[in-house]
């Protein structure tokens, strides 16, 4: 910030100007009024302006003081936010004592994510037998899903994790009396337990919705053109018709657990959904 005054040295070379070396006294400027952010040329008699901030440069984060009559007037100094106010969200930066948009904050360490539901709660370690590489003895349920919540590395999901989903995708196939093989994705012809329900393993280790948002609708009567549309579309390889995704109608446990166990008859909780969005606020059913 730049304010024009007076100059010290203006008006000493104003005054010299005027009467040094003239025996008449003429004075060019004694008819002369400027404005009081200018002085008269003694020498031209035409306002000019001054700014003891003119010639002075001053270093990152410093700005010179042009305030007429500050003790630091012409001096680089750090700007202060004292006297600014800023409005809308904006705040003062100190470098220019001015109002800018705030910066984008840094984010700290990650606690807990959100991606398909069920999937940490019963495929991670929900009976306590997953050890992990490096480690001599299984982690309990608690610290493999706070390990599982706190987990940043999107690009390491599927080599981090598809081990254990694997795992107790096997020990969940058999639940519908027994019968094995049955699970969604399931290859039979995996040379390994873990490499037939691979697919799905991986499938579920990158751990997020997916959603398409070229699609004008978002519900549907069975899952493949409700929640996991897009994920069975992609592995199943045939277009998906809905967005996925996840809205609040979807009964996402009967369809993640119909999934895990298959077989023609749908898996149930046994809890009814009764989140279907109201049509007035705060759009949900009263808990039961």
């Amino acid at each position: 910030m730049k304010r024009t005054i007076f100059s010290a040295m203006a008006l000493l070379l104003s005054a010299v100007a005027g009467c040094g070396g003239s025996t008449t006294g003429n004075n060019a400027c004694a008819s002369v009024t400027c404005a009081t952010d200018q002085f008269c040329d003694g020498a031209t008699g035409a306002c000019r302006t001054a700014s003891v901030c003119a010639t002075v440069t001053c270093g990152a984060g410093t700005v010179c003081d042009g305030t007429a009559g500050s003790p630091t007037s012409g001096q680089c100094v750090t700007p202060t936010c004292g006297a600014t106010q800023c409005t809308n969200g904006q705040v003062c930066s100190a470098a220019t004592a001015s109002c800018v948009n705030p910066g984008v904050p840094a984010l700290g360490v990650q606690i807990d994510r959100m991606g398909r539901p069920a999937v940490n709660t019963a495929l991670t370690n929900p009976y306590g037998i997953y050890t992990p590489q490096g480690a001599t003895a299984p982690d309990t349920t608690d610290i493999t899903r706070s390990y599982y919540n706190a987990d940043a590395n999107v690009q390491g999901w599927g080599t981090a994790w598809t081990p254990t989903i694997a795992t107790n995708l096997i020990i969940l196939d058999g639940l519908d009396a027994g019968t094995c093989g049955n699970q969604f994705a399931f290859d039979a012809t995996g040379a390994t337990p873990a490499a037939k329900v691979g697919t799905l393993a991986v499938t579920l280790a990158n751990d997020a919705l997916l959603v398409d948002t070229s699609k004008s609708t978002c519900a549907g009567a069975t899952p493949a053109a409700g929640y996991l549309a897009v994920e069975i579309g992609l592995v199943t390889k045939t277009p998906n018709t809905t967005c996925g995704g996840r809205t609040l109608s979807y009964d996402v446990i009967d369809t993640t657990y119909s999934a895990l166990v298959g077989g023609a008859t749908a898996t149930t909780d046994n809890i009814a959904e009764v989140t279907k969005p109201t049509a007035t606020f705060p759009f949900f059913a009263n808990p039961i």
